[in-house]
């Protein structure tokens, strides 16, 4: 195994637990990243870094920290939640300690596949980008010779990926596939900021296996768009994704994975704290079969509200940061309250989401899932277990 290739990449990944893990960062309150100094600071301890110097861009400017950020929420090593000051941070989950018991291919597998099966490329990339512009850019790749400078090439279909989708060069660099040869003084997102990738031996073997093996993983619904003749991947049996990536490295290598070793049950009873002040709250208990329209049914009765307007939640965050779900009646094609149950959810005692009632009046709970016991019955329908304060005025208006 060439350890050198992947050394750089699981360094930089180390440096920001280390840095999340000491400097406990507050994330922005507006969009729920680092802020500009943070960014600053981390970018300064990595080997895949920005040439910067002072901290005068965002998260999102520093292609390898957000790429990080994005793999330790999509991994779910931590999730967006609030430090003990009441401030959003990024709190690590019991996943974490598993990642760090693994060995150096099998970090390195988690996190390819990590990347390769959840980022949202369609949100952090250019969506106008189609999907057979990263494809042949790994083609190119794939049939290049190692130190091979692969120069963009206006004519053809991974021009973008030279300005606007650049940040995936960036990326194949943090997984050690090779190096970049930058264009000083480029900064537009349309200008092209990259003179040439130039590719190493061990990611000519990487992109070879992605566009033949692993390309029907890809966290993109346009990939089936992809005929089948030009790739074996979709010709293939569609199996477990981690049976698929640890064939990065020779047999026997990698055989543990963040999955396999923390399997949570997530089939037992949860106990939620819903909170509309310090001294306002209702505990209730519910099971993991439930939907969040349960929870929502069950927070109307608890606080003797009418339920007779729209509701959503929002998890990972707040209202501008989070993942909203709405119910049925609000739905914006994304999941929906009713349908989506707690286990499905897959929290973790502590996480917090935002439940938001009536998009008027915006009623603004917060619902902290304080544990989960898997030795209780599953109750039937939610239960109320404990009351503090009693229930506000629903319509605070003079009508």
């Amino acid at each position: 195994m060439e350890e050198r290739y992947i050394e750089k990449c699981l360094y930089d990944f180390d440096k920001f637990i280390e840095f999340n893990e000491t400097e406990k960062p507050a994330l922005s309150a507006k969009v729920g990243v680092l802020g500009k100094k943070d960014s600053f600071n981390l970018n300064s301890l990595l080997v895949n870094q920005k040439t910067v110097t002072a901290p005068n861009y965002n998260q999102d400017q520093y292609p390898v920290i957000d790429l990080m950020f994005e793999l330790a929420l999509q991994g779910r090593l931590y999730y967006k939640g609030n430090d003990a000051k009441g401030k959003s941070a990024l709190v690590k989950t019991p996943r974490l300690d598993c990642y760090l018991a693994l060995n150096k291919a099998e970090k390195y597998v988690f996190l390819l596949q990590t990347y390769w099966t959840k980022y949202e490329f369609l949100k952090k990339i250019d969506r106008w980008l189609p999907v057979s512009a990263f494809y042949n850019f790994l083609v190119y790749i794939a049939n290049s010779e190692p130190e091979q400078q692969i120069f963009n090439n206006e004519n053809s279909q991974t021009n973008g990926i030279y300005s606007e989708g650049a940040a995936f060069q960036h990326h194949l660099r943090f997984f050690g596939m090779g190096d970049l040869e930058l264009i000083e003084g480029a900064k537009g997102k349309y200008e092209d900021t990259i003179r040439a990738f130039v590719p190493n031996c061990f990611g000519i073997e990487i992109s070879n296996f992605l566009c033949m093996e692993a390309l029907a993983y890809w966290n993109r619904k346009d990939v089936v768009y992809l005929s089948a003749v030009e790739s074996k991947a979709f010709k293939k049996e569609k199996r477990e994704p981690f049976e698929v990536f640890k064939k990065v490295f020779p047999k026997n290598i990698v055989v543990n994975t963040v999955e396999e070793i923390n399997r949570e049950d997530v089939n037992g009873v949860y106990f939620f704290k819903v909170s509309l002040s310090k001294t306002l709250w209702r505990k209730i208990k519910l099971s993991g079969k439930h939907t969040l329209g349960d929870l929502h049914d069950a927070i109307q009765g608890a606080f003797e509200f009418d339920n007779d307007h729209l509701y959503a939640f929002y998890i990972g965050g707040n209202r501008k940061t989070g993942k909203p779900v709405y119910c049925a009646e609000a739905r914006d094609g994304g999941a929906v309250a009713e349908e989506t149950t707690i286990e499905k959810m897959e929290l973790f005692a502590g996480q917090k989401l935002i439940y938001l009632f009536d998009f008027g009046d915006m009623w603004e709970f917060s619902v902290e899932l304080t544990r989960i016991e898997k030795g209780e019955p599953l109750p039937l329908r939610p239960i109320i277990v404990e009351i503090k304060g009693e229930p506000p005025e629903q319509y605070r208006h003079d009508w």
